[in-house]
């Protein structure tokens, strides 16, 4: 009676495991994959920041969003395909930025951590030394090379925007393909666009993720009208409190000729295929 009991039990786990393995291996064949052509996604993370540039299945996180947003970003990024991150980046010190970053960390390994000098977070810094990452501070013009050839290109902060300005000291990026560029401005307003231009003489985008959330202390129709972007993305919170994006910055976006604006509050997550960008552009 007992060996046909044990021989009952044997059967049932062989089967239970079989069924686990099944269960596994149809997830792995359903899960998502990251496209290999360029892609820029400009994530909906209500009232915050968050995009992830990918290049050849090379992944690069700017931004995470805020801590009550983190479960579903985290969500989102496991359904479009993402199972580690090449570079995470955190433009600046603020909670609709690096709100989520903690629980990125916890959920994809990360090869590589960038921040600005500013960036500093007890509950970043232990999520950072769980995954032995030692953050580090780019330089002004210091590019990554992703797998599908792409480039992403730190652009300042330079030494002429004070340490206590936080918004203009964020770490504003270019993405670069050989079909399209974007630029990503963190909370970068007025002061940090001039020193940018200054400092970058000729700078010129196709793709412009607005600074501040569309706020009217960034997105100055002089740089603007320098960098030539057909398309705008603000990402900003639906009837957020702020009144973001202001409506200069609307009006300063048409009369700089930007002919596709879009808002995360609006559209929801934007995802813009950048393989012949500028003969698909509206």
């Amino acid at each position: 009676m007992k060996a046909r009991v044990r021989r009952l039990l044997l059967v049932l786990a062989a089967a239970a495991l079989l069924l686990d393995g099944g269960l596994l291996l149809a997830g792995r064949l359903g899960a998502a994959s990251l496209p290999e052509e360029d892609t820029a996604y400009f994530l909906d993370v209500g009232e915050g920041d968050c995009t992830l540039l990918v290049s050849g299945g090379s992944t690069v996180l700017v931004d995470a969003g805020t801590p009550e947003g983190a479960p579903a970003l985290v969500r989102e990024l496991k359904s479009l395909g993402v199972r580690r991150l090449d570079a995470v980046i955190a433009t600046h010190p603020h909670a609709d930025h690096i709100g989520g970053m903690e629980e990125v960390l916890r959920a994809f390994p990360v090869r590589s951590f960038y921040m600005s000098a500013e960036t500093q977070s007890d509950g970043l810094d232990a999520a950072l030394r769980r995954r032995r990452l030692t953050p580090l501070v780019p330089y002004d013009g210091e590019t990554l090379t992703l797998k599908g050839g792409a480039s992403l290109t730190f652009l300042g902060p330079a030494e002429d925007i004070p340490a206590d300005r936080i918004n203009d000291r964020s770490l504003i990026t270019l993405f670069q393909t050989g079909s399209a560029s974007v630029l990503l401005m963190g909370d970068a307003e007025e002061p940090a666009e001039q020193s940018l231009l200054r400092h970058h003489p000729g700078l010129r985008c196709d793709i412009l993720k607005v600074g501040h959330h569309g706020s009217d202390t960034s997105s100055s129709s002089a740089f603007l009208s320098a960098l030539g972007a057909q398309t705008a993305i603000i990402s900003c919170g639906t009837d957020n409190d702020y009144g973001h994006p202001a409506e200069q910055t609307l009006t300063n976006l048409t009369l700089a000729g930007v002919r596709d604006i879009r808002m995360t509050a609006e559209s929801g997550t934007v995802a813009l295929p950048l393989i012949a960008y500028k003969e698909n552009a509206v």
